[in-house]
């Protein structure tokens, strides 16, 4: 696998080399067609290595270390960076992690995990806490009442969950819906996804649009219990049934802002599925039918899956520290998020072959073992930038490989922990303040 890691990294250097060096191309991400022609300390190159290093202290020390790390004696100022990255897109790291997922699919593209053919894609939306300034409350927004006040941004992830990558994501105002961001992602979708999704985007234009989508897409969808159909079914104690959904008027009313019309007589047909739970019962909807070998007894397994996207989110706030941008301005707040996405990404590919070395090797435990999430990515953040800048980067990949395998933590299958949430206001469980980066 190193090789192919190789091969992966070597992609990401050559994406960064082709915008640098093809002005035409650089101009699609920078905010002028003058941005990065001087030559300055912190060229383009540099730049984008730096906001994807995940900048976590405070800005001068990480700039002194990351000059140290390119062998220059002088760093920098604040104020220098600062200005730098007000002409970088953030659709930069975008493009570059699409870069990344096509490298992955490509070269992994026999080790793939799917299921049953198809790539299991969760859905899912958060909150994310934002520093309090004008120009962050401005854009993205947020509430107050006569206790506190506070600034979110709204994310959605597109995640697969069997090789542990994000896909897609998107950062818009707090007050923007989950539901239309959901929408807007479907024309993106592929014939071997199968998408998961909570009872909170169970409506008939959001299993109409897979439906109809060419080719159709395959969807899991929680049930609400609140609908006729639904509760008709659970007191039927049917475990399957084949159902006919009517048009709803705000489907008619929303259909045609995604290129369809609908009428009082349009009709859909789903699969409704019975899971038992210990305390209660729950309802999938499906176009996954028992004919085509989707028996009902897979289904609660599969549905369950969907519950690693909420540790990805998790990591991606906690390990990942998503909400200590490095910037106060929209722009800066948006090339965090999407370097901590690619960033995550990049992660997740290169510890595979240290799992599957442990998969090989410790074969005689108790419990499967993984490996420690907060120890490789403390150890990814401090070689990612020799990793881009080494003329040896396989004897990079050889130390972290090494380092990844040491100390696993054991998979204990059926735990459960309640979700804390300490500031109920915001419903996050941080604050965030503008002076709070360590310094060490």
């Amino acid at each position: 696998m190193f090789g192919t890691n190789l091969k992966i990294i070597e992609e990401l250097k050559q994406f960064i080399s082709l915008v640098n060096e093809h002005p035409e191309v650089l101009e699609e991400f920078t905010t002028n067609n003058r941005a990065f022609t001087r030559e300055r300390k912190l060229t383009f190159p540099r730049l984008v290595l730096l906001i994807g290093k995940l900048c976590k202290k405070t800005l001068s020390v990480e700039l002194d270390k990351f000059f140290e790390e390119l062998d220059i004696k002088l760093s920098c100022t604040v104020s220098a960076f600062t200005q730098q990255r007000q002409k970088l897109q953030p659709l930069f790291y975008k493009a570059w992690n699409e870069i990344l997922l096509l490298s992955y699919y490509y070269h992994y593209e026999t080790i793939v995990k799917r299921w049953k053919g198809y790539r299991l894609i969760a859905v899912d939306g958060s909150n994310v806490s934002l520093v309090n300034t004008t120009a962050l409350q401005d854009h993205f927004g947020g509430q107050s009442n006569q206790q506190c006040s506070f600034v979110q941004a709204k994310t959605m992830y597109c995640y697969d969950i069997l090789n542990g990558l994000t896909l897609s994501a998107r950062m818009e105002p707090y007050r923007t819906g989950e539901l239309p961001m959901a929408y807007a992602n479907i024309d993106k979708l592929q014939s071997d996804m199968l998408m998961i999704y909570d009872r909170n985007f169970f409506n008939f234009k959001m299993m109409a649009l897979h439906l109809w989508h060419k080719p159709e897409v395959k969807f899991v969808i929680r049930a609400k219990d609140s609908s006729l159909v639904v509760r008709s079914f659970i007191q039927s104690k049917a475990v399957s049934a084949i159902v006919h959904l009517t048009a709803t008027p705000s489907a008619i009313a929303e259909l045609p802002k995604s290129g369809y019309k609908a009428d009082k007589n349009t009709m859909i047909k789903i699969r409704l599925l019975r899971v038992e739970l210990p305390h209660t019962t729950e309802v999938l909807a499906t176009n996954l039918w028992e004919e085509d070998g989707h028996a009902h007894s897979e289904f609660k397994k599969l549905y369950f899956k969907r519950w690693t996207i909420e540790t990805h989110i998790g990591v991606q706030k906690n390990i990942f520290q998503l909400e200590s941008f490095s910037g106060l301005t929209v722009q800066s707040v948006l090339q965090d998020f999407h370097a901590t996405v690619f960033s995550n990404n990049l992660h997740a590919v290169l510890i595979k072959d240290a799992q599957q070395t442990i998969d090989q090797t410790e074969t005689k435990r108790k419990y499967p073992l993984k490996i420690n999430n907060n120890k490789s990515h403390g150890k990814f953040r401090s070689s990612l930038i020799e990793l881009f800048i080494c003329k040896e980067p396989m004897i990079i990949l050889q130390k972290l490989h090494n380092y990844f395998i040491r100390d696993p933590l054991p998979i204990r299958k059926g735990r459960s922990f309640a979700r804390i949430i300490k500031n109920k206001q915001s419903k996050s469980k941080h604050k965030t303040f503008m002076n709070y980066k360590p310094a060490f």
